[in-house]
């Protein structure tokens, strides 16, 4: 769902325009900053404040002022001033704009697990919105050409579709979300699905009693390597109902995986780093304890560099944390990057607390001359997080891989990198 909110997020700043190429990154910093903050009464004052700064025009800039007014309603929303919020979408002028923070408002009250069935309402009045206008003219923005905005138009079905099927499911009305996760997905291609969509529609077309359609496609997954943590589960225990028992359902799933890991070792190998000493450090932990990669020659490390705020690197947790059990012989080091202010740690020790993983938490250190540059990150030269570095025991860089997709694919890249890691 988080994923889906930020192609929302970006669909409203490709709608959203401004002349002026510096104003609208300065715009974009200073929307960013309202999302941030918590109380929307401040909020309020922000929206006045860029409006003035930047001259913006009710005629003119009304594309970038729908964007103000919808960060508005959301400020609301999520301290449950559901009248307030309602006011504020009321306000924004283009339907598309309303339509989007529609949808990002159901993503918001479905994600936390409140108001299902307020959320459903929102998600059900998106759909009405953008069906009402999706063939309509005068809802494209001038700045848009027409071919993009259809194309456009179609991308946008598959986020409202969607939202509204989940928050039909949450409620417990399969039937009719599983109709409306099918035009979600007409003319998807499964491979390019997020992996949300496909646990919604497999789990879906099982409580339909399309157990069958169900498999068909979490087999392909898994085959692929391409199934979450959730869809094997889902694979194996519909296994079970097939093959009359757990453990003939096993023996098909480790079959697959074997073919799996088989596969990637063998293109794993080909992206391995020749012979790059790995840069040493020595970190605190979080009971402040010195931590240094020279101290662990003779072992496979693998660094895992994350930060609480990034969602992907908190995405990939659940298979990290998986691959940490099932490798106790190698060392695992989550490195905590890219967290500012005085609070960073106190943040780290939070998340840590709430969720009883990442152990083995380092904290990475901004440089002297720049504080946004951090030491230990630069050092690998990272490009993003997350990004995982493997060291084989001579203290050889072998692999470094940024970014997250899948927990299966992480899982299997990771167990290609570590056994070719022992192997140096």
């Amino acid at each position: 769902m988080r994923t889906i909110r930020t192609l929302l997020v970006i669909m409203i700043f490709c709608v959203s325009s401004t002349a002026n190429a510096q104003n609208k990154v300065s715009m974009v910093n200073r929307l960013q900053a309202m999302h941030k903050e918590a109380d929307p009464e401040k909020n309020v004052v922000s929206m006045q404040s860029i409006i003035k700064d930047f001259k913006l025009d009710n005629l003119k800039n009304a594309e970038d002022i729908d964007v103000l007014k919808g960060e508005l309603a959301l400020s609301y929303l999520d301290v449950n001033a559901f009248q307030k919020f309602e006011s504020y979408i009321s306000l924004i002028k283009n339907k598309f704009n309303q339509t989007s923070y529609l949808n990002m408002a159901a993503i918001n009250l479905i994600t936390k697990g409140a108001n299902a069935n307020y959320a459903e309402e929102i998600a059900k009045r998106t759909v009405d919105l953008y069906e009402s206008f999706k063939n309509e003219p005068s809802a494209r923005p001038s700045s848009f050409p027409v071919e993009d905005w259809n194309r456009f138009m179609i991308m946008s079905a598959y986020p409202y579709y969607e939202t509204y099927a989940t928050a039909l499911h949450a409620n417990g009305k399969d039937k009719p979300a599983l109709i409306y996760e099918k035009q979600a997905l007409k003319g998807q291609d499964l491979n390019d699905l997020l992996q949300s969509s496909i646990e919604l529609y497999t789990a879906l077309l099982q409580s339909q009693g399309l157990e069958d359609q169900a498999y068909e496609i979490l087999l392909k997954m898994a085959k692929l390597g391409k199934s979450s943590l959730k869809m094997n589960e889902q694979f194996k225990r519909i296994s079970v109902k097939k093959t009359g028992s757990e453990a003939s359902a096993s023996i098909l799933f480790d079959s697959i995986q074997r073919n799996i890991s088989k596969t990637y070792k063998t293109e794993t190998a080909k992206k391995m780093i020749a012979d790059v000493d790995a840069r040493d450090f020595n970190l605190k932990d979080l009971s402040g304890k010195n931590v240094s990669l020279f101290d662990l020659k003779g072992k496979v490390v693998v660094l895992d560099f994350w930060a609480t705020w990034c969602v992907p690197c908190i995405a990939s947790m659940p298979a990290m944390e998986k691959i940490t059990k099932q490798h106790p012989e190698v060392v695992f080091l989550f490195i905590a990057t890219q967290e500012t202010g005085a609070d960073a740690e106190m943040r780290v020790r939070s998340y840590v607390k709430t969720h009883n993983f990442p152990e083995n938490v380092l904290m990475d250190f901004p440089t002297p001359n720049n504080p946004k540059i951090f030491s230990l990150a630069a050092s690998y030269k990272l490009k993003g997080i997350p990004a995982k570095v493997v060291i084989d025991p001579h203290g050889k860089e072998r692999f470094l891989t940024e970014g997250y997709t899948s927990d299966t694919e992480l899982i299997n890249e990771l167990e290609a990198m570590i056994a070719i890691a022992k192997e140096q």
